[in-house]
């Protein structure tokens, strides 16, 4: 699951660089890191593919991959306690990954709420949660 590594290099990250991430903050910087490879072509389009392996999902605090918040939710708000280790594969992101994590939770939060796809979707979000997916091109669409 190539979703997951890249989460768990986001997480590499901010230990390396001693930087606080919770499960809100690494769903974002997944979010906005996987964006920017996009927007940048930073991988081919058939790498992303590999790599977008498991879909974000709106919820009301933006875009979420269900699978890897729960792997993290033990957590809660608190700081994501994890000795992981970054992976070769991601390491281009690197500045984008700690660039997102010196900007503060809720302004992330409120960027992904200005997406086009989320707020398109806001309406079906039932609680905190919705099942409705993005594609590679809903990340995009705005960009």
């Amino acid at each position: 699951m190539l979703m997951k590594e890249l989460a768990r290099h986001i997480i590499a990250v901010a230990n390396k660089n001693s930087l606080s991430i919770t499960n809100l903050k690494l769903q974002k910087v997944l979010y906005f890191s996987l964006q920017t490879a996009i927007k940048e072509k930073i991988y081919k389009k058939e790498k992303l593919e590999k790599i977008y392996d498991c879909p974000f999902r709106v919820w009301r605090y933006g875009p979420v991959v269900k699978e890897i918040y729960d792997s993290y939710r033990i957590y809660g708000a608190n700081p994501i306690i994890e000795d992981e280790r970054e992976t070769i594969l991601f390491q281009p992101l690197n500045d984008t990954i700690v660039y997102l994590l010196k900007e503060n939770s809720f302004d992330l939060v409120n960027r992904s709420h200005q997406e086009k796809f989320w707020r398109k979707n806001e309406m079906h979000i039932i609680g905190w949660r919705s099942n409705i997916k993005y594609s590679l091109k809903d990340i995009v669409k705005d960009v």
